[in-house]
């Protein structure tokens, strides 16, 4: 019974796909990348281990944005302050063991933390479970280039758009 269903289930389709050259062609070529995902999928391949991250420090975030800035055209040699409000963050991963005893009206709260320790090919370090950049507040930018307003005008969209600041927060001076 089930064999007869799926016989007129498959008679059906090739009447439809031998009228519809276009559909055919679809399902063949999605059929074509489902076998190569089976194929290739199921290999695994030897990732190292990520590396304990740091924290970017602000001294960090200026250096790469000197780097970047200097690949801008026209901008030349370039110095870069950045003023923060923060410094940056590592946040780790961690085991609570929390207990919770309630006594009349009072509720008394005891926790345990312990960081969640990973091991790689450099040894043993904490999950980091994200890590923050120090909070930009305003951005100086000195630069050879910094007397041209095109080139002004490409180094204030550049910060703005990594940091989140506003063009007034940025400044860029001639060298």
């Amino acid at each position: 019974m089930k064999t007869e269903r799926w016989n007129t289930l498959l008679r059906r389709a090739a009447g439809v796909l031998k009228q519809d050259k276009k559909t055919a062609l679809l399902l063949l070529g999605a059929a074509a990348l489902l076998l190569l995902l089976l194929f290739t999928g199921g290999k695994k391949t030897d990732v190292p281990a990520p590396e304990p991250a740091e924290a970017m420090s602000a001294q960090a975030l200026e250096q790469q944005l000197c780097d970047l800035l200097g690949a801008i055209e026209g901008v030349g040699a370039v110095r870069v302050m950045l003023r923060t409000a923060s410094s940056g963050e590592t946040v780790y991963a961690a085991n609570t063991d929390g207990t919770v005893e309630r006594r009349d009206a009072q509720t008394n709260k005891k926790e345990k933390n312990s960081v969640v320790i990973v091991k790689n090919t450099q040894g043993e370090s904490g999950l980091v479970v994200r890590e923050d950049y120090p909070a930009v507040t305003g951005a100086a930018v000195v630069c050879e280039g910094g007397g041209d307003p095109v080139v002004r005008e490409r180094i204030v969209r550049t910060v703005s758009a990594l940091f989140s600041l506003k063009s007034n927060h940025i400044s860029v001076m001639p060298m």
